[in-house]
């Protein structure tokens, strides 16, 4: 087994003493990736905080907030110039907020909190930022972001369908497709918070356990595995209750519900991939196929189960168990 580098002696290699400003420059790209390319450069986003991630776990959390400021600052320039200080300053406080908490997570885990419970800490969190975000648009002077949202696919709709049926459809496959915009539309309008929550619960998993990978060998970063991710048992108390307010309530009441039961659906999604990930590491040794399985649990109605086996596990310990039956086989 490989011991961790020392901190004095990565410090001193010549990649050690350049690794702040490669994780801010880094940090920085992968963020802006949203802007250069907007479909899939929103994948970026998540990434943007592994590299502070990395560095706090080598270095240490002043190091590693170090780099997030100095991402922020390189994406508030880059913003500023693209469209004045007003866009500048809103994007490096998303950019800031993005690397940071992670980073501060990683601070609770050097500081002897259990890796699992960091990670939740840092879903709520973000969770909760997002919802004074969201409550702030409602309550602001300009329109809500459900209103912003809605109007967007007000201008979507009828292009679309227009173009589907120059196309050559039938009319009553067009009727479908407007319907089913007309569905996404309400269904958006309806939960964009918890739309928001979900990106953020998944890209958290990214950034805070591939950041604790990409640090390895080292002591909080060995401890931070996805494989042993677990969710506390008060969080299937929150999710019943949430599903019940949902089929209960109707109104407010049941939005608010559905919008909270997203990212928890999330949350234990990511709890029973890292189940199966536990298993597939075992049985699995070749990473393209194992990175193939994981794709496909992300599929309806695959992640349903996926969210369900992470849902129970805090019951019926599954980790334990197959390992039982492994080693009576």
């Amino acid at each position: 087994m490989t011991s961790p580098v020392p901190a004095a002696e990565r410090l001193s290699s010549p990649l050690g003493r350049y690794e702040l400003p490669l994780a801010a420059l880094a940090a920085a790209a992968a963020f802006s990736a949203l802007f250069v390319v907007p479909i899939v450069g929103i994948l970026g986003v998540p990434f943007a905080a592994v590299p502070p991630v990395r560095l706090t776990h080598r270095q240490g959390v002043v190091a590693g907030m170090t780099a997030c400021a100095l991402a922020a600052a390189i994406v508030l320039g880059l913003g500023w110039a693209g469209g004045g200080p007003g866009t500048g300053i809103a994007l490096a406080v998303v950019a800031l907020g993005v690397t940071a908490l992670p980073t501060a997570s990683v601070g609770f885990l050097r500081a002897g909190a259990d890796p699992s419970r960091c990670y939740v800490g840092l879903c709520l969190a973000g969770c909760a930022l997002l919802a004074a975000g969201y409550a702030a648009s409602a309550n602001g002077a300009g329109g809500s972001m459900s209103a912003e949202v809605a109007s967007s696919f007000d201008r979507l709709i009828p292009a679309a369908v227009d173009s589907y049926a120059r196309s050559g459809a039938d009319a009553e496959s067009v009727a479908r497709m407007r319907q089913t915009f007309e569905s996404a539309r309400e269904f958006a309008r309806a939960s964009i918070w918890g739309m928001f929550a979900v990106l953020w619960v998944l890209g958290g998993a990214v950034a805070f356990y591939l950041g604790a990978s990409s640090a390895r060998p080292g002591a909080t970063a060995d401890a931070a595995r996805f494989e042993r991710l677990r969710v506390p048992a008060a969080g299937a108390v929150l999710f019943v209750g949430a599903g019940a307010a949902f089929g209960l309530l109707s109104g407010e009441g049941r939005r608010l519900a559905g919008n909270l039961l997203l990212p928890l659906l999330a949350l234990y999604f990511a709890a029973g991939l890292s189940i199966i990930c536990h298993f597939f590491r075992r049985w699995f040794r070749v990473r393209v196929l194992r990175v193939g399985l994981y794709a496909l649990a992300a599929y309806f109605p695959i992640n349903l189960g996926v969210a369900l086996l992470g849902l129970f596990d805090w019951y019926v310990d599954f980790r334990r168990r197959g390992e039982g039956v492994i080693e009576k086989s």
